[in-house]
């Protein structure tokens, strides 16, 4: 279910092998208190987590947590039930949806590292972008 090291390239724009798979040299360095994989980039000396470009990206919440949070929210429920079943604050419950946006990196890791279907990606994305709409038209 985790991703293979050779996978992962360096988010770092200032390395030579920026998001290029050829002479790379990463490698794990241990697991965040979240669980999720810490890397290490040899080229540039910097660490960055696997979760980088995705919407849980510095979010300190365990994946059991964040599966829990969306699904909830897919079952329709509002921040403040989602806040009180969870027991974290409905900003930390809002600012993980607000800050989900659709792209392959997000969806691909919802999938294989949270463990939504594809279906409910899709479902999110809708009541996502329902949700958006409907607070702009009341701002």
């Amino acid at each position: 279910m985790t991703r293979k090291t050779d996978e992962v390239v360096c988010p770092n724009p200032e390395c030579e092998y920026y998001l290029k798979e050829e002479g790379k040299a990463i490698i794990k360095r241990g697991k965040y208190k979240t669980g999720h994989q810490r890397y290490y980039c040899k080229n540039c000396g910097k660490f960055f987590m696997e979760t980088v470009g995705t919407a849980v990206y510095r979010k300190h919440l365990p994946g059991p947590e964040i599966r829990l949070i969306y699904k909830l929210f897919l079952e329709k429920n509002g921040i403040r039930s989602i806040e009180r079943i969870t027991g974290h604050h409905r900003d930390t419950v809002s600012n993980l949806l607000k800050g989900t946006v659709k792209n392959d990196k997000t969806e691909e890791y919802l999938v294989k590292q949270i463990g939504l279907t594809v279906e409910e990606c899709e479902k999110l994305w809708v009541f996502l972008e329902k949700k958006r709409s409907s607070s702009r038209k009341s701002a």
